[in-house]
């Protein structure tokens, strides 16, 4: 099974110590493709040095690859193709740059990533108020990392309007009063933006259990991740992933077994 190959969370720590600062990357390849898997630090500001680095990366995959079959794949879900790489880069991260540029090669760039309502459906066990919750904090741990101009009420009141089209979330109530209340009854404390959100959401850590979720659903996309790859692999197919540095970090050992 992918899961028994992944890298066992208990030693994530060691490992992601060893790789310094992101955004860092690996590589492998045989005699007809390659992968090249760019491991990102989930900035939203285009000065960050990452996409100097993600570029720079991209053009050398398309060298290597040049006139063989070849796809881009990203975290999160498919991305649209934005107008500019300023735009790209605010509403989507690394994973809507590269879209971008991969638009522009004629490279076909989409998402392995299990979306929110799936991973809902695979764990019947997890409540959606807690599987909403995890999101939630997310978005809060996403606003604190890019020191957001955008007011946090603003954004999530956003997020809110996507879900309220969703049929499996009719029966929660979507506003920021009650996702406090549900903070509160989870965590056992009040919601404070003030806190460390990371803390709360990383599935490599302990502690609560939105951590627990955390790691269950996180896994789930990890192997799900990983299984695409190895399915566009075994096409013959040379890969360009883009997920965060974490899920590198996790996924390595076990693509490095299978893509043989």
């Amino acid at each position: 099974m992918i899961k028994d190959l992944l890298l066992p969370r208990e030693k994530f720590a060691d490992i992601r110590s060893l790789y310094g600062l992101s955004p860092f990357t690996f590589e492998i390849e045989n005699e007809e493709q390659v992968l090249f898997y760019f491991g990102a630090n989930h900035s939203k500001d285009s000065a960050n040095p990452q996409y100097v680095m993600l570029r720079e990366y991209w053009k050398r995959f398309l060298s290597v690859t040049e006139n063989r079959e070849r796809i881009v794949l990203v975290e999160g879900g498919s991305r649209h193709v934005e107008k500019d790489e300023e735009t790209a880069i605010r509403r989507g991260c690394e994973a809507g740059f590269i879209t971008l540029l991969a638009s522009r090669e004629n490279v076909v760039a989409t998402s392995p990533d299990l979306s929110l309502e799936e991973l809902a459906e695979k764990f019947p066990d997890i409540s959606k108020e807690e599987v909403l919750l995890l999101r939630f904090i997310d978005r809060a741990d996403s606003f604190q990392r890019n020191k957001s101009q955008e007011l946090f009420e603003d954004i999530i009141e956003a997020w809110f309007k996507d879900l309220r089209r969703l049929d499996m979330w009719k029966d929660i109530e979507t506003t920021l009063p009650n996702l406090k209340e549900i903070y509160k009854k989870v965590i056992g404390r009040d919601f404070d933006l003030q806190e460390s959100m990371n803390n709360l959401a990383n599935p490599n850590r302990t502690g609560t259990r939105i951590n627990e979720i955390s790691s269950v659903l996180t896994d789930a996309r990890d192997v799900n991740i990983v299984s695409v790859i190895e399915g566009y692999w075994k096409e013959g197919m040379s890969v360009f992933a883009v997920f965060g540095s974490g899920h590198l970090v996790i996924q390595r050992p076990a693509l490095e077994k299978l893509l043989v």
